[in-house]
């Protein structure tokens, strides 16, 4: 059964803690992973956790549903939109809403949103090798994030720690080996060039011979690219 990680963001704490027992009870695989009655702190968890589905509230007094997804920097996830007032339900179906869910929740609602969710077509679903694995747990100094591997243009090692590079200049260091967390990678879409590097190949936009050869990736960086992988590199490529 795959899980689907989600976030509540929601001013009242009851409607929190409703909304989470009521997942609890008849959506078990939806996991809530944070929750935020204060708007800037759900922007914050948005983006550090990377959820599958938010559930957001469209009236708060410090800043709107809407106003808060403008600020989001991470936008891949499904958006339920939390509201008392029906007629809010154009305005979130404008911002391209997953669903919106009027409050009270109903329980049989609720289930028949995570049932759509479940099912939407798989264009927005990540398929292929290594899709059972759609987030990577990565631990920082402050506790644990979530990665999709779609999001890593390159992974480096630095000692015993391990810097993934992201899409948007996101940069986290992660302790552990580089070898510990290449299992995670697709070898189809990851291709380790270097002893210290892991590329995505979607991401490789110019190879540059001078002097050695490098991967000039979609983030402007350039990584070397070892003699001896120097083939294989090439061949991943073509056959990509």
């Amino acid at each position: 059964m795959n899980m689907y990680r989600a976030i509540i963001v929601d001013d009242e704490l009851m409607g929190i803690k409703t909304l989470k027992l009521l997942l609890e009870k008849n959506c078990p695989d939806v996991k809530v992973v944070a929750t935020a009655i204060e708007p800037q702190a759900g922007i914050t968890f948005i983006d550090d956790y990377r959820p599958d589905i938010v559930f957001l509230d469209i009236s708060m007094p410090q800043m709107s549903g809407f106003e808060l997804l403008e600020q989001t920097y991470y936008k891949d996830f499904c958006l339920v939109f939390t509201t008392a007032h029906a007629e809010h339900a154009i305005k979130a179906i404008r911002n391209k809403a997953h669903d919106y869910l009027l409050k009270p929740i109903d329980a049989e609602e609720l289930k028949a949103c995570v049932h759509n969710i479940r099912n939407r077509p798989a264009s927005k679903r990540e398929t292929g090798p290594g899709s059972s694995r759609q987030v990577i747990e990565l631990p920082v100094k402050d506790g644990i994030i979530f990665i999709r591997p779609a999001d890593i243009v390159r992974v480096e090692a630095s000692g015993s720690y391990t810097i993934f590079h992201l899409d948007k200049g996101v940069r986290h260091l992660v302790s552990g080996s580089m070898k510990t967390y290449e299992s995670y990678l697709d070898p189809a879409t990851f291709f380790r060039c270097h002893l210290s590097h892991i590329v995505h190949l979607d991401k490789v936009v110019k190879l540059h011979s001078a002097d050695g050869l490098f991967a000039k990736m979609c983030d402007g960086s350039m990584v070397e690219v070892a003699r001896r992988n120097k083939q294989a590199f090439l061949e991943k490529l073509k056959n990509g």
